[in-house]
């Protein structure tokens, strides 16, 4: 225990409990330790915040992929155009606010499948603002 520096965690009561959390008692052990409290949560705050065409390309896309897995007709058809274009993935990955890394993980999958996507969904007014000449590079830059 000597030789830990600093914990990170998530505030979850388990590790920050201020009589039994995993936090204090290595406090206990080691009162020279750094706490610090999880840095993806904080990244996911200010995402939150981010600019506003940034903010408006990545809810456009979370609002294309949670139409698609939300009605099972559009996911099998989905599915199939990928399979029939010889796609890496045939699914997206389905966001959820409670997931810190939920928005990331769409993201990426929704580059890797983004060109096949915009033609599944050309005629769909959700992905007007993606096909556009800002839609892809935004992408590129909030996958990053």
């Amino acid at each position: 225990m000597e030789n830990i520096i600093s914990c990170g965690a998530d505030g979850a009561p388990v590790m920050m409990g201020k009589k039994k959390g995993c936090l204090k008692l290595m406090k206990h052990e080691n009162p020279e330790i750094i706490l610090v409290h999880c840095v993806i949560h904080r990244e996911n705050l200010v995402a939150k915040k981010i600019t506003p065409p940034l903010n408006e390309v990545l809810r456009s896309v979370i609002k294309c992929i949670n139409a698609i897995k939300a009605n099972a007709n559009f996911k099998r058809l989905f599915k199939q155009f990928c399979e029939n274009k010889n796609a890496d993935y045939v699914r997206l990955l389905l966001h959820t606010d409670v997931r810190w890394l939920s928005k990331w993980n769409c993201l990426k999958r929704f580059m890797v499948v983004y060109d096949i996507f915009s033609v599944f969904l050309s005629d769909k007014l959700e992905m007007n603002y993606l096909l556009t000449l800002d839609g892809k590079p935004f992408l590129s830059y909030l996958r990053n």
